[in-house]
């Protein structure tokens, strides 16, 4: 078969959909084509890419969702943040903490660090947070982060703070939320080695719980488009893995019709291969629980960004690739360890007083005009997103639930 028959039977393919009560199939994935090299995080695409489907719709399953971390001893000199029992030892007078670290003292030692996670009425460091007073956390000391510039180096709304420059030299990076949080265990890990967070995001999104999709509607152009209708919202569908955990491309998903899931539209414009999205909240669910079909302990938290926006990049491969930025409200960041309680202290070492002390000092936005007080942090999520059928939620549908 010659490349231009090829080439033409996939965009056939690619170009179908079904009717389904008012909505479209999103069109599936674009095969057959070849692998020039992927651009990095927020870069814009250096090679020729394909056109889009001949119907302008494109679907998406979101198989990465995660902090970005950037490895290297120069982000945390230091080493990574100390768990509640060395943060206890290292604030004891030094004979103190020769004492009780004595075989002999250990019992003793235990009993002093476990009672220090609590204070008066029964509360504890991470159900209540906001009533312990503790030393700031160990932050990011290095000026590299991966994000993006959501003030336009303006800070008309948002609290005075030091940005960031990205790894392929960006400036104005806002990514209040990793400088915070970019040098605890549970982010960094060893050097090297993804953290408790990348592994974690990954699961729930393979179980159904938080997984996400994303549908484009009008496109062009890959290369430029000034208007693009991006849907990103949560799917009840679990995606299909191959035996070694990766995502099935051309899997079929249904944009979620209810809550506690949620469903956002976006406009968005391609640049040089990069899809940007104006800047709106973005909200998205996070359900604890065993599957999404089994959601037992019920639908506790979410994804909450204000004046959200993506910043994704078409990939020779049919991929996407890049960012979800935006502020997130303070506790929001600590909400795992918050839900899991004292535990989450006495088990995982996680001072969650300490953590939200630090990033109520670090908050760039949600400013409050009459306090001039910011309760919310600059934040960002790596994506990468591969092709799918993504079944929109019915017009009719959309209306009732309004």
């Amino acid at each position: 078969m010659t490349y231009a028959k090829a080439r033409k039977r996939n965009l056939i393919r690619t170009a179908c959909f079904l009717p389904l009560g008012g909505a479209l199939l999103a069109v599936g994935p674009m095969t057959g084509v070849a692998d020039f090299g992927s651009p990095a995080i927020g870069q814009q695409a250096v090679t020729k890419l394909p056109n889009p489907p001949a119907d302008g719709i494109m679907g998406f399953v979101v198989e990465d969702f995660i902090p970005p971390v950037i490895q290297g001893k120069d982000a945390c000199p230091e080493g990574t943040v100390r768990k509640v029992r060395d943060e206890y030892l290292a604030a004891l007078p030094e004979a103190e903490r020769t004492r009780l670290m004595l075989k002999e003292n250990e019992e003793e030692l235990v009993a002093k660090w476990q009672a220090s996670l609590f204070g008066s009425n029964n509360t504890n460091i991470c159900s209540q947070p906001d009533m312990f007073t503790r030393a700031d956390m160990r932050t990011v000391q290095s000026k590299f982060s991966h994000g993006l510039d959501l003030d336009g180096g303006k800070s008309v709304d948002t609290c005075a703070h030091e940005e960031f420059a990205s790894p392929a030299g960006v400036t104005g990076i806002d990514n209040q939320e990793y400088r915070v949080m970019g040098c605890t265990l549970e982010w960094r890990g060893v050097d090297g080695i993804a953290g408790d967070q990348a592994i974690g995001t990954r699961q729930f999104h393979a179980s159904g719980e938080w997984t996400q999709v994303i549908l484009l509607k009008g496109v062009d152009s890959l290369q430029h488009d000034d208007s693009v209708e991006v849907i990103y919202a949560n799917t009840p569908d679990r995606p299909v893995q191959d035996s070694k955990g990766h995502f099935l491309r051309g899997a079929s998903f249904s944009a979620s019709t209810k809550l506690p899931r949620h469903r956002n539209v976006l406009h968005g414009r391609i640049e040089n291969g990069v899809l940007t999205t104006d800047p709106q909240d973005i909200m998205l669910a996070q359900t604890w629980g065993q599957g999404g079909s089994r959601d037992i302990r019920g639908n506790r938290t979410k994804f909450d960004y204000r004046r959200g926006k993506l910043q994704l990049t078409f990939q020779p491969d049919g991929s996407l690739r890049g960012m979800l930025g935006g502020y997130k409200p303070v506790f929001d960041v600590i909400q795992s360890p918050g839900i899991g309680g004292v535990g989450s202290a006495l088990v995982a070492g996680i001072d969650c007083a300490q953590y939200l002390q630090t990033l109520r000092k670090y908050a760039d936005g949600i400013r409050d005009p009459k306090t001039g007080k910011c309760s919310g942090v600059s934040s960002a999520m790596q994506i990468r997103a591969i092709p799918a059928f993504v079944n929109d939620v019915p017009a009719a549908e959309r209306m009732t639930k309004r």
